[in-house]
């Protein structure tokens, strides 16, 4: 047997504990870096924190922590609870949370449905039947959207609900300006009914949900704002929620011992490194979110049928950087839009595949296609998949009958036939 000798050259990366913290720091959300933050502020001498303005969720982890002496149920559970009995289906109990979190202490429901159905990846029609079930909830009124949608609920659910209350409810602001004759008119009754029937609103809870404790889990703000500013969308930074240090200026004194010098000059040295990784990732974070509404103008000013295909590839090429770094900079972001906060990763989608002659398109625009064909359809003669696919055809996307089955799936539309017998019913 011969033993050979080879010589050969390997180029490899070590990656050090510093670049390993970096990757950390920019996957951070505001809270965790605060967190973050304040323990190096306190291991190191000279690290100085400024705190956020507000969101640290200090406040709320005590108002948390004061609840537990409280002998009221909680409203969160109470919703929470009901969910769990409601939907089976994953994808529909994962969208009925999502307006938990955005149900107010009062028991009025604060969040944007189309923002909720783009955060959740379900058709608004479907987030829509979510939350018709879910305002079906005790305490009747709770997921309104309104006081008068509130009144109406309750009003509704006693059997109470006569013309002429649905008439004064849709005209409250009349009646708390006392303008009797123009709601008698609206009513078509008699000014001295009025008053009898305001009276049955007196039965009704316009907060139903103050009768609960409220001890959710704390929702953090979004790191990120995007408003449309002189015709142009326009990113930054939630600074309200971000932290910052500053390194303290202090001087290494040489008549100390070794072993002293030694140590400051590594927590200086620490510090500025934090300083400077901080910067960094604000950079990138701000960059990378300004290049993904770039992209995706369209998909805010017209909704999820304008998103165009991006991958996270699309992106790092955009500004030089690895499409690793950019999944990690997105990783759990929100960012607050004109039509709710929504995770920086629903302004991605994969291409559709393109016919000759018609131009790319992302999968999450056909969807919105299909959705939008349905909707428009005959309820008491529904569309078939193949005269889906014809319709989309028609609007310049082809796509093949098998692939508006899935598409049917994926955003909860039943077949044709389940589609006309619930209309028949």
């Amino acid at each position: 047997m011969q033993l050979l000798q080879t010589a050969e050259t390997r180029i490899t990366l070590a990656m050090t504990q510093r670049m390993q913290a970096s990757l950390n720091i920019l996957q951070m959300n505001n809270a965790d870096l605060t967190e973050f933050l304040a323990e190096k502020a306190l291991e190191n001498p000279y690290v100085e924190l400024r705190m956020p303005s507000r969101g640290s969720g200090g406040d709320a982890d005590w108002d948390r922590i004061a609840a537990l002496e409280s002998d009221l149920p909680s409203l969160f559970s109470h919703v929470s609870a009901q969910i769990e009995l409601t939907f089976d289906a994953p994808k529909l109990k994962s969208v009925a949370y999502g307006f938990l979190d955005g149900l107010d202490r009062s028991g009025w429901l604060t969040a944007n449905p189309h923002a909720i159905a783009i955060a959740k990846g379900v058709s608004f029609r479907v987030a829509e039947a979510v939350l018709e079930q879910m305002q079906r909830f005790e305490p009747t009124g709770i997921f309104a959207r309104s006081l008068a949608e509130c009144l109406m609920l309750q009003a509704e659910e006693d059997g109470l609900l006569t013309w002429e209350l649905r008439a004064l409810i849709e005209n409250l602001p009349l009646l708390a300006d006392g303008k009797t004759a123009e709601l008698a008119e609206i009513c078509d009754c008699a000014p001295g009914d009025i008053p009898e029937i305001a009276a049955i609103l007196r039965r009704f809870n316009p907060k139903p949900g103050l009768r609960f404790d409220d001890d959710r889990p704390p929702v953090f703000p979004p790191d990120l704002t995007v408003r449309r500013v002189g015709g142009k969308w326009q990113v930054e930074l939630n600074r309200s929620t971000l932290p910052a240090i500053t390194v303290a200026d202090a001087a290494i004194g040489r008549d100390q011992a070794a072993e002293a010098r030694k140590y400051q000059a590594q927590a200086l040295s620490e510090a500025r490194w934090l300083a400077s990784t901080l910067v960094r990732r604000q950079s990138t974070l701000l960059q990378t979110a300004t290049a993904i509404v770039a992209h995706q103008s369209g998909f805010l000013e017209q909704g999820p049928g304008a998103l165009q295909p991006l991958s996270l590839a699309d992106i790092g090429a955009t500004l030089d950087l690895h499409p690793s770094t950019i999944s990690r900079a997105i990783a759990g972001r929100m960012i607050d839009t004109p039509i709710g906060a929504l995770p920086l990763k629903s302004f991605f989608s994969r291409a559709f595949p393109a016919s000759a002659g018609h131009p790319a398109q992302s999968q999450d625009a056909v969807l919105q296609l299909v959705r939008r064909i349905v909707e428009d359809e005959d309820a008491r003669n529904p569309l078939s998949d193949t005269e889906i696919a014809e319709l989309a055809a028609r609007a310049g996307t082809p796509i093949a009958r098998r692939t508006v089955a899935k598409f049917r799936g994926l955003l909860g539309i039943a077949s044709s036939y389940a589609r006309r017998k619930v209309a028949m019913a």
